[in-house]
């Protein structure tokens, strides 16, 4: 469909569970390969190990400032840099709709309170 957003639009398909299943582990799996990581533009060089396990304390840090200590440690800051020098100018009319700066995708951080669902 070209034109404008018709209300009769399939946008949420059914999907298999089973195919559902298999579709996380396959990202899960992929996650965890270096050259797969470094191919999507992570800077992940300095990381002693890919996926990065860290203790459950870290999930106590409220605060930016400890946030970025934390990861300063464990040698994975690189990233973050990568997010704020990628902050560019929109192209076209969404710097007049309040959505003027576009940035790149921030490092995906997983903590054991996050569940996931596979309910359709």
């Amino acid at each position: 469909m070209f034109a404008p957003t018709k209300t009769f639009r399939r946008w949420h398909r059914k999907v298999n569970i089973n195919q559902r299943r298999y579709a996380l582990c396959s990202a899960l799996a992929a996650a965890s390969v270096v050259p797969l990581v470094m191919a999507r533009g992570h800077r992940i060089e300095k990381v002693p190990e890919i996926p990065l396990v860290v203790q459950d304390g870290v999930e106590a840090v409220t605060k930016t400032k400890d946030a970025m200590k934390v990861l300063k440690t464990l040698k994975a800051d690189s990233e973050v840099e990568k997010v704020k020098e990628s902050v560019a100018m929109r192209a076209g009319k969404g710097k007049m709709r309040n959505a003027a700066t576009s940035s790149a995708a921030v490092p995906s951080l997983s903590t054991t309170r996050i569940r996931v669902s596979l309910a359709p």
